[in-house]
């Protein structure tokens, strides 16, 4: 998969980056719809993705909530610690 956005993220991906980004959509059903109605609308997905906290029990994507975060995925609330892109920037998933 190659990932080809303004984000600093534009590379292709190795095998073990294209699995973490498979265990972002595994179980994310309101997550999975988020990226298709970026890309419906013309958006680059994987901007939106970089954009949007990591959640520090499950690491996967979450959203901005009241000054925070929210996991769609776990339901963990809390502070944003990190965000997506930080998280694969940075190797935080290796």
């Amino acid at each position: 998969m190659l990932i080809n956005s303004n984000t600093h993220m534009s590379h292709e991906m190795s095998a073990q980056e294209e699995t973490m980004w498979m265990h972002f959509f595994t179980r994310n059903g309101m997550f999975t719809d988020f990226v298709e109605n970026q890309r419906k609308w013309g958006e680059n997905p994987f901007s939106r993705v970089g954009a949007q906290p990591i959640c520090p029990k499950c690491e996967k994507p979450g959203f901005h909530h009241h000054g925070g975060m929210v996991c769609v995925s776990c339901g963990h609330t809390g502070a944003v610690e990190l965000k997506t892109r930080e998280y694969l920037k940075d190797g935080w998933w290796k």
